[in-house]
């Protein structure tokens, strides 16, 4: 009886290797990218990722379009964690969002906020001096934050339904 297996491993030579060495892995046969492959990225088009406002949701809204951020970007425009917004909304500290779409948070709304509305609260957090020193040395019920922010809001509310 002939073994056909050794037969055709002399005549097609040994199996080409897809996984590593005494792994599951496989090798991947993709050509490796070097620097001079990767284009340059000039200076005028570079966007810092790490910046609250790098990524706005644009929004159609009355008639137009408009930029709206989430709260995480709120979050990370007062280097807070998007939870501390959350919580900070619940207590009453900043005002419960303008602007909610439908979306998938437990209670099914996403809160956007608007530009100028973060950059007021922004403005109000270093005027109350919340970005001095430790944040947890300071007690945002000390000072005038929650009540600034709110008139804040309302400003920019009365504004835009006069408008």
């Amino acid at each position: 009886m002939r073994d056909w297996d050794s037969e055709f491993a002399t005549i097609a030579g040994p199996p080409p290797t897809q996984f590593y060495p005494g792994s599951t892995r496989r090798i991947s046969r993709r050509p490796v990218r070097t620097q001079t492959d990767v284009p340059a990225v000039h200076q005028d088009t570079y966007v810092d990722q790490d910046r609250w406002d790098a990524k706005p949701q644009v929004k159609p809204f009355a008639g137009g379009y408009r930029e709206f951020f989430g709260i995480g970007d709120l979050a990370k425009a007062l280097h807070r964690d998007a939870v501390t917004m959350r919580k900070w909304e619940a207590n009453g500290v900043i005002p419960k969002a303008t602007y909610l779409i439908s979306g998938k948070t437990a209670n099914g709304n996403r809160r956007l906020y608007t530009r100028e509305q973060i950059e007021i609260i922004v403005r109000i957090a270093h005027e109350e001096g919340l970005f001095d020193g430790d944040p947890r040395g300071i007690r945002i019920t000390d000072t005038n934050f929650t009540q600034r922010v709110k008139d804040a809001f309302e400003q920019i509310r009365q504004k835009e339904t006069a408008a």
